[in-house]
């Protein structure tokens, strides 16, 4: 079995993250459904080093925020998608409408380029 592509990675770690935080949002899910490191390699069938490796780029660009220290749980943060710089993969996979991995920014949102 091929190993999954950086994208690929990606896309499905911010889909995880952004379908726990909008029920998180929306009270369907308390803040011990949203997914952790160790959550989200289980669920994803992916080696918890290569997790926690996306998780820190995904932080450092502040797509996503530890919610609570142990274990650390993550929420997606759509209004940082505006502060991506063009020539990203992370703004290719998340910000160009022809994406299969586009997020749509909330309906009070707007992403300045």
């Amino acid at each position: 079995m091929p190993s999954p592509s950086e994208p690929e990675i990606f896309t499905q770690l911010a889909r995880e993250i952004l379908a726990a935080t909008e029920a998180y949002q929306t009270g369907d899910l308390l803040e011990e459904g949203l997914p952790s490191a160790a959550d989200l390699a289980r669920k994803l069938n992916y080696r918890l080093e290569t997790v926690k490796k996306k998780l820190r780029v995904l932080k450092e660009h502040h797509l996503i925020q530890p919610i609570s220290i142990t274990p650390k749980r993550y929420r997606f943060n759509r209004w940082a998608l505006r502060d991506l710089e063009p020539d990203t993969l992370l703004y290719e996979l998340f910000c160009e409408q022809d994406s299969p991995a586009y997020i749509q920014p909330d309906a009070h949102h707007r992403a300045y380029h």
